[in-house]
């Protein structure tokens, strides 16, 4: 366990480079300011990396998705005991030892499994070292249980519902903030949940947001639509009235404060600052990444077009995306009420 540039030990970090990112902040954005709705976001610090001498550029220093008391805050297990605190991820498979096979994907409640596009829920916590088989068991069984209530026909009422199962104002800020910066991995890919042994199942902390904002090399996104009310457990949460009504409200709260035009463009603006002539330092190596015909299509957007031909358009062009994602929301939030009507047969809000 070190302490890296203030951030409190620990054992598990990444140091991320933002290539495609040409702005270099949609991650220290995203963590910033999921913290300040949240409570807890991956930490994260710009620095200048040197590799044997010589010189590599800006790199984000970030705290992994993991269990600490300054990270997510769950009980540590204990090796002996097969009933544990967890946090799973959703994403492209990991090694069959850290897979779980809950009733989600005995339901096909999961995206296909493809061989090119693995879809799982995986293991983070406990860690490899400590996944005994027991545990594992024990993971699947608890996450089945949940996931059974909330596919059930019960999956509104107080007793047998899905309120006395999940911390439900996590699953409304982290609906809010990943469709707010369309980051539509999540619901799918890097996402996370954690539960304390003695708690409810949480949404997040949030992850990787390289793609955001009208970032996917294959596909461009405009600032409108919804998505994520058919991801992972969503689909069933986005059919409670009660539950779409809580993300009106709250968006509409944090429309007044964190996420405000306001607020958002000064953040970018002193984190321009910030960044001061670092920028240039950083793209006197990775300069040639504002000529798209340099780069191969795991590296470019495409069409081609869309790839900014400076550091400035490409600041500039995350403005544009936050000030139109941010007008559209305010128009069409209430839409979401379409996917909440209820049926007067009730197996069709299924």
């Amino acid at each position: 366990d070190y302490s890296i540039m203030g951030m409190p030990e620990h054992s598990d970090w990444v140091l991320n480079g933002p290539f495609l990112d040409k702005t270099l902040m949609r991650n220290y954005m995203a963590m910033n300011l999921y913290g300040k709705i949240s409570g807890y976001a991956p930490r994260v610090r710009y620095c200048e990396l040197w590799l044997d001498g010589s010189y590599q550029g800006v790199y984000l220093m970030m705290e992994r998705v993991s269990q600490g008391e300054e990270r997510v805050n769950i009980t540590q297990t204990d090796e002996d005991d097969p009933f544990c605190s967890y946090i799973i991820r959703l994403d492209r498979g990991d090694t069959p030892e850290n897979e779980l096979n809950s009733f989600s994907e005995y339901a096909m409640k999961l995206s296909p499994d493809t061989p090119l596009n693995k879809f799982a829920i995986n293991v983070e916590y406990p860690g490899a070292l400590n996944l005994t088989e027991e545990k594992k068991a024990y993971i699947e069984d608890d996450l089945s249980r949940i996931e059974k209530a909330i596919y059930s026909y019960d999956y509104d009422s107080k007793e047998y519902g899905y309120t006395a199962l999940l911390d439900v104002d996590s699953f409304v800020d982290y609906f809010i903030f990943n469709e707010f910066l369309q980051n539509y991995d999540a619901g799918a890919y890097s996402t996370y949940f954690y539960k304390d042994i003695r708690g409810k199942l949480t949404a997040g902390p949030v992850w990787d947001f390289n793609n955001a904002c009208d970032n996917y090399m294959e596909t461009a996104f405009d600032g409108t639509g919804f998505s994520l009310q058919d991801g992972y457990l969503y689909f069933m949460l986005m059919k409670d009235e009660k539950f779409v009504e809580k993300i009106i409200e709250r968006y509409r709260e944090l429309r007044e404060g964190v996420l405000s035009e306001e607020y958002l463009m000064d953040f970018i603006d002193d984190t321009e600052a910030y960044l001061g002539v670092a920028v240039d330092r950083n793209y006197s190596v990775w300069g040639y990444s504002f000529q798209a015909e340099k780069l191969d299509n795991w590296n470019r957007l495409l069409p081609v077009d869309r790839n900014p031909s400076s550091y400035e358009e490409a600041v500039e062009d995350l403005k544009k995306f936050l000030v139109k994602r941010g007008d559209w929301m305010d128009e069409n939030i209430e839409n979401l009420r379409q996917y909440c009507h209820e049926s007067a047969n009730k197996r069709f809000n299924h």
